[in-house]
């Protein structure tokens, strides 16, 4: 439902386009021609509107001829949103460029959104606008749906890796740019903190440097793209809790409001939000909103919300509001601007704490203290007490700064080139308007249709050409490095696998000198159709290998990993010469043969989930067959578009071990020979999950588990022993997983869930201690029983009864052992 009538929801549309001389008339630095910048002093800054920003920009510069689209040279400094969007577009217009350099401080593009569960949405913004409920966000390139960030980062980083692969366009990541060096006639030097690209001169370059880090996160609050430990219940022994937030940001109101409601997520928040009936309270809000951001405005949005909505509000919106706080803590809302609320955070955030705030006050809970135009009395309170001007001092259970973000590091590097930048200092135009800003007509029209087309499936029909016997040298090089010699380098390392070559491997190298390189070198033979290792060291490489190929380290007891060592024999070796050090080879090694192995599960998964349907055991209905691929197609790009997310995931797909860090023998078992029997279904039962739960889980590239859904983690593993112990209900509820849900594939028994009651140490009657989970946390472990399986045959709405049922099982298991604990201590 929307909220408001038609009037409000069309404002955006009635904001004219900015032309190309305006847009960078505001972007370009006064007497610096050649210098850019982008969305570094906005005050809306999502993710979708800074792209905004880059595409009209972009389109901008080449509307005014700012650089040559044949033989231009183009740096971008930013590895942000902002960044690789202008860069994606310039790749994509301007083909013929000479450079396109898009320079990063940190090791990889969108670093903060990497792996992070924090919920984006595109146009949640600019809500309740028409249009504002839509989860695309609707741009020509670089698009993407609503989702948690390390998804949206993935999707986003894969379509950057497809222009970097087909363009000149370059990333230099871990490069940090110290100054920009402007010449009289033009021309603008880049210097970095390291050697490459030193010497590159560019015709314009573009500052997307971005905000950086939050301020004060050296202390205990966290920052705000982590994992929200608000999302879920707060444990602890203390009595009514203090929940310490300060900051009038969306980023505060974001954290009070996951303070306040019992166990949401920001997004349900926003949900809940959105199908509230408010009546005629609509048009009231519209009023203040109109008023607050007219010329001269000056509106105390809490005080209007208090007078204005809460005599008119219908009773249904307090009691939805109010049966959603979070009982038993007490929560201390800060901000040392005179007022809580400004205009220029989210409007449904904003109503959101005025809500709250009415609806606590309302049920006499008064359990929200807000204490507005307070400085901290000495230094900002990063740990320990927390004193306000005038106050006691209090120690919160939890603190949660939104101060802002600590741009200064970002800006330092450039300080001398922004000084005359007016941006710097006025109020640039979204602080003085509500909404995003809109894609310019001519972006659109310069942009569409180069967007990347869509996927092509994988024709397993076609596998890779087989070739002969492989033969791979290893010896000694300089500084300790070791040099590989083969007619395929280690970026090949992948088509030993494709091609189904045996391998023979002659290593001069010792089994202890080559420590680093045993792990990979063990996987590689394991999956080779063949393999034999030559060497001085017969004794020293066979006891290496055996122990990394041993059963008990495999996913299965059937399988047989088989590495043989024969003595030194002299051979040819046709090929060239890389030389890497021991830890890189390997690393190069592993990550050829993770993509291998994820190409072989794309192919294998369009067999059974695709147009051929192929038979596995497990009969799915044609309707949700579709779906399973379509959900896989999209976690399919986010993989091969992020190593560390690809490796995380396809490792525990067949293995029960989620250590951190992973064992050296984890990877071993990861191949060809497991592809089938353990990869392929546990893959499915997760996209099962995904589909039938209404958790919509995927791949996560950070410790717990390989899935993951806001606070949800989950493990979706193949085995069928651990421990080289037949997998069962015991077996499986022996393991210490690490994640709230368990997928075993290959668990053909019904649910089980790893009652608090069987462990010796403790039973179920006594007290809970500061550290311990609750019964309602303890892992749920699923398997494919014959429900699943039967569900699976159904169709979708079967599926989602199924797992429904699981999950009200669990509820009522929960709630009857908790009442357990209740009676006993009473």
């Amino acid at each position: 439902m929307c909220l408001l009538p038609t009037a409000i929801r069309h404002r955006c549309s009635i904001v004219p386009d900015m032309t190309p001389q305006q847009i960078i008339e505001n972007a370009r630095i006064p007497g610096m021609q050649g210098i850019l910048v982008l969305g570094s002093f906005e005050k809306r800054v999502t993710v979708y509107a800074q792209q905004v920003r880059a595409l009209n920009l972009v389109d901008a510069m080449l509307s005014e001829n700012l650089v040559r689209p044949r033989g231009g040279k183009v740096a971008i400094i930013g590895g942000g949103a902002a960044g690789i969007t202008a860069a994606v577009a310039l790749a994509r217009a301007c083909p013929e460029l000479e450079w396109l350099d898009l320079f990063e401080r940190s090791s990889g593009i969108l670093a903060l959104q990497h792996g992070s569960r924090r919920f984006l949405h595109p146009h949640f913004y600019d809500w309740p606008a028409a249009g504002s409920d839509s989860e695309d966000a609707g741009l020509p390139i670089m698009n993407w749906t609503a989702g948690p960030a390390g998804d949206v980062a993935a999707r986003l980083r894969a379509e950057f890796e497809a222009a970097r692969h087909n363009s000149v366009l370059t990333l230099h990541p871990d490069q940090t740019v110290t100054k920009l060096v402007p010449s009289t006639l033009g021309p603008i030097r880049v210097v970095v903190d390291k050697g490459s690209a030193v010497r590159r001169i560019y015709d314009v370059v573009i500052l997307a440097i971005g905000f950086g880090l939050e301020a004060h996160l050296d202390g205990e609050t966290p920052t705000y793209w982590a994992p929200s430990g608000l999302a879920g219940p707060i444990h602890t022994q203390l009595q009514n809790p203090l929940l310490f937030v300060s900051g009038n940001g969306d980023g505060g109101l974001v954290d009070f409001l996951m303070a306040a409601f019992n166990a949401l997520e920001h997004h349900e928040i926003g949900a809940m939000l959105m199908g509230l009936d408010l009546g005629s309270a609509r048009a009231e809000l519209e009023a203040i909103e109109q008023e607050a951001w007219a010329t001269g405005a000056d509106v105390d949005l809490l005080a209007a919300y208090r007078a204005r909505l809460t005599p008119i509000m219908p009773a249904a919106v307090w009691h939805a509001i109010a049966e959603r706080l979070r009982p038993a803590v007490r929560i201390h809302l800060h901000t040392r601007e005179p007022r809580l609320l400004r205009r220029t955070s989210a409007l449904h955030n904003r109503l959101a704490v005025y809500l709250v705030l009415e609806a606590d006050r309302g049920i006499g809970s008064n359990a929200i203290t807000v204490t507005t135009g307070v400085e901290f009395e000495g230094d900002i309170p990063k740990r320990g007490a927390i004193t306000l001007a005038g106050q006691a001092p209090f120690e919160p259970f939890r603190r949660f700064l939104r101060l802002g973000p600590d741009s200064a590091p970002n800006l330092e590097p450039f300080k001398d080139v922004l000084a005359g930048y007016p941006g710097a200092v006025n109020p640039p135009l979204s602080a003085t308007r509500p909404e995003s800003p809109a894609l310019t007509a001519s972006a659109a029209a310069r942009f569409t249709g180069l967007g990347p087309g869509p996927a092509v499936e994988p024709d397993p029909a076609a596998p890779a050409p087989a070739a002969g016997p492989l033969t791979i040298s290893l010896a000694s090089g300089a500084a300790g490095a070791v040099v590989w010699s083969c007619e395929l380098g280690p970026d090949d390392a992948g088509q030993i696998w494709s091609g189904g070559r045996s391998v023979a491997l002659y290593s001069e190298i010792s089994a202890v000198d080559a420590a680093p390189l045993a792990a990979a070198l063990a996987r590689l033979g394991a999956h080779a159709s063949g393999f034999t290792l030559y060497t001085k060291d017969a004794a020293g490489w066979r006891a290496s290998l055996g122990a990394l190929c041993a059963s008990k380290a495999l996913p299965g007891p059937d399988l047989e990993f088989l590495c043989p060592v024969a003595e030194w024999q002299d051979a040819a070796v046709i090929g060239r010469a890389v030389q890497l050090t021991a830890p890189l080879l390997a690393a190069t090694i592993q990550s050829r043969l993770d993509r291998e192995a994820l190409r072989q599960l794309h192919a294998v998964l369009y067999e059974i989930l695709g147009p051929p349907a192929a038979p596995t055991g497990w009969p799915i209905e044609p309707a949700l067959r579709a779906r399973l691929w379509d959900r896989w197609s999209e976690w399919h790009d986010a993989l091969a578009a992020d190593d560390a997310l690809c490796r995380r995931f396809l490792r525990l797909l067949t293995s029960e071990d989620d250590r951190e860090p992973a064992a050296e023998a984890a990877l071993v078992g990861l191949g060809p020979k497991t592809l089938r029997p353990f990869m392929t279904k546990s893959t499915i039962f997760a996209l099962a999950f995904a589909v039938g739960s209404g958790m919509p889980v995927s791949p996560t590239g950070v410790h717990p588990g390989n899935v993951a859904f806001d606070s949800l983690t989950g493990h979706s593993c193949g085995v069928s022993w651990i421990n080289e112990r037949r997998l069962g209900t015991r077996c499986a509820m022996d393991q210490a997983w690490t994640t709230g849900v368990v997928l075993l594939s290959q668990l053909q028994e019904a649910v089980r869930m790893m009652e608090g009651d069987l462990r010796m140490d403790r039973s179920i009657s006594d007290a809970p201690v500061v550290g311990t989970i609750s019964v309602s946390e303890e892992p749920l472990i699923i398997g494919a029983d014959e429900g699943f399986v039967a569900a699976l045959e159904a169709g979708e709405p079967e599926l989602q009864e199924y797992l429904q049922s699981i999950f009200l099982w669990r509820n009522e298991t929960a709630a009857s052992m908790l009442e357990e604990v209740a009676d006993d201590a009473a």
